[in-house]
């Protein structure tokens, strides 16, 4: 059969990790090389498309014209609504992983996958796909009868719901088939692609968005449970291992970034986390140089190191802008242990073990700068691959700090953090509390910052970046911190450890949960009207259900 359907290139929302719909979001850098890949497809296999069928919105519209730039021929242009994405009502515009996470999967998957589902205010499924079911029998099949070839240029759901009419599938069977942007599939292909798609890893991946906190926290119980036991890995194994997953959640991490959105950029947001860094970093060397209480060096060297790699994943997980996330992550792992060097020089005791420093240059190296030129690389080389590995299988990456956090927590010495919590006072807890403590200053002195800054200047900083300057603030690079107090003068290293470990799991699980519950107050009224429709429309058969599910999204 002669028709080819394509998804749009990668838009902004795509990229922003938020829902479009309806509403246009124009293509990345990476969208528009995807539609020149798809352009070089198509001149490569030599095909003529006497007509091209396009969304009417501007992300597919701008797909379809680089695509024909290097078409042969003169093929009829036809726009038309009925191919335009389907509307995601209160949905549109906001973060995907924040809806997951606020909603749960089961009433996400209701509202976005279910045949009988709809987003509230939004277009109900089987609506989008009765509009797609005429224009594929009004248009489309007598088109193809007449041995026309056809180019469709749509969006995701709508060319899913087009591979459902190929395979002959009803609309019951439908799952999120991940659809790759930009690349031209024949029918046969839609087909091929319905049945090699698997809801058991929609399933996983959907559950790492909106369960990896928990389960990172469950993982540093675990390793420290082990470690009690008597359970230890050979130091080499552990290192290596922790720098192959760093590797790994650093590739998935760069693949989906466009260099140029790395750039430095002036505005009210650059200004304000500026100025914290610079009274972090300032505050820290007071505090280094001028005491010689080891409880004085553990927070200042808290307050000195960089952010943790893992900032920009966490960004992109609680509607943060990840490239501002991305970039100050990358730029202050590379100042701020300068800075600790050039301290170094001086002060040669404020750090409990300088070899740590040059390891970290070497873990920036090994498991930062290297994969991330390998991921840029094949994203210049294959931008629909990488496109489809970053949207699609991004969770890849985020699920990597997961075992992290656990052989982390399993170099912990058991035997001694047992021993310290029973045997060692009040300063052995106060270890243990000290680190969570730290984190919860600085998130509550972050917020009172921004809020002084912004009365001050009058330039109001958007909520998402808002979240993402508390985020850097409040996630340093704990394995470096540990690594430059241990071996070090510290007498209480192991409820230090522990307390790092878990402290920093469990405020990042709070800080996460305010954010959440924050956008489900937002979206809680109109998710009770839609329980309320659903009920009246279902009857008693479904009460049970919907109030169910209404009264936990209440109680989150």
């Amino acid at each position: 059969m002669p028709l080819y359907f394509v998804r749009h290139g990668e838009s902004l929302a795509n990229e922003q990790n938020y829902f479009a719909g309806a509403q246009n979001s124009p293509l990345t850098p990476l969208g528009r090389r995807q539609a020149q890949q798809a352009a070089r497809y198509v001149r490569q296999r030599a095909l003529r498309f006497d007509e091209v069928h396009v969304s009417t919105l501007e992300r597919a519209q701008a797909t379809a014209a680089i695509i024909l730039e290097g078409a042969q021929g003169n093929p009829q242009v036809r726009s038309s609504a009925a191919l335009v994405e389907r509307d995601f009502g209160i949905f549109a515009g906001k973060n995907k992983t924040l809806i997951k996470k606020s909603i749960g999967h089961r009433l996400y998957d209701a509202c976005f996958h279910d045949a009988d589902g709809a987003p509230p205010d939004g277009e109900h499924w089987m609506d989008m796909y009765a509009r797609c079911k005429h224009y594929y029998d009004t248009v489309l099949a007598p088109l193809d009868r007449q041995g026309k070839q056809v180019l469709v240029v749509a969006h995701k759901y709508i060319v899913e719901v087009f591979a459902l009419i190929a395979s002959g599938l009803p609309p019951a069977e439908y799952i999120d088939f991940r659809l790759p942007n930009s690349r031209p599939l024949s029918w046969d292909e839609l087909k091929q692609m319905t049945a090699r798609s698997s809801s058991r890893m929609n399933y996983l991946g959907e559950q790492t968005e909106i369960r990896l906190l928990q389960w990172m926290l469950l993982a540093a119980i675990s390793g420290f449970a082990l470690s009690c036991l008597g359970v230890s890995l050979p130091h080499v194994v552990t290192t290596t291992a922790v720098v192959a997953l760093l590797a790994a959640n650093a590739f998935f991490l760069s693949v989906r970034i466009e260099p140029g959105a790395l750039r430095l950029t002036q505005g009210p947001e650059n200004i304000a986390l500026s100025i914290i860094s610079v009274a972090r970093a300032l505050c820290a060397m007071f505090l280094l140089t001028q005491f010689q209480n080891e409880w004085i060096h553990v927070i200042g060297l808290l307050l000195i190191v960089p952010p943790a790699l893992s900032v920009p994943t966490f960004s992109l997980a609680r509607g943060g802008d990840y490239f501002f996330a991305a970039r100050y992550t990358l730029v202050l792992s590379i100042l701020l242990p300068v800075l600790l060097l050039v301290l170094y020089v001086d002060h040669r005791e404020v750090l409990g073990n300088a070899h740590a420093l040059e390891r970290f240059f070497v873990v920036l190296l090994l498991a930062l700068a290297l994969p991330s030129l390998l991921a840029q690389g094949w994203r210049r080389a294959r931008p629909i691959a990488a496109g489809k590995l970053a949207t699609n299988w991004g969770w890849v990456g985020s699920l990597t700090m997961v075992p992290m956090a656990l052989l982390v927590s399993l170099r912990a010495d058991g035997a001694a953090l047992a021993d310290a919590l029973l045997h060692g006072g009040w300063q052995a807890w106060a270890a243990l509390l000290l680190p969570f403590t730290l984190l919860m200053a600085c998130r509550v002195g972050s917020a009172l910052y921004l809020h002084a800054h912004q009365a001050m200047t009058g330039k109001r900083i958007s909520a998402a970046i808002a979240s993402d300057i508390h985020l850097l603030q409040t996630s340093p690079n704990i394995f470096l911190w540990l690594s430059l107090l241990l071996p070090g003068t510290f007498a209480h290293a192991p409820t230090l450890v522990a307390g790092t470990l878990l402290g920093f799991f469990a405020f990042a699980l709070l800080d996460e949960a305010w954010v959440v519950r924050r956008f489900r107050a937002q979206i809680a009224p109109a998710m009770r009207k839609l329980a309320n429709r659903s009920t009246s429309a279902n009857g008693v058969t479904t009460t049970g259900t919907v109030q169910q599910d209404e009264a936990v999204l209440d109680s989150r």
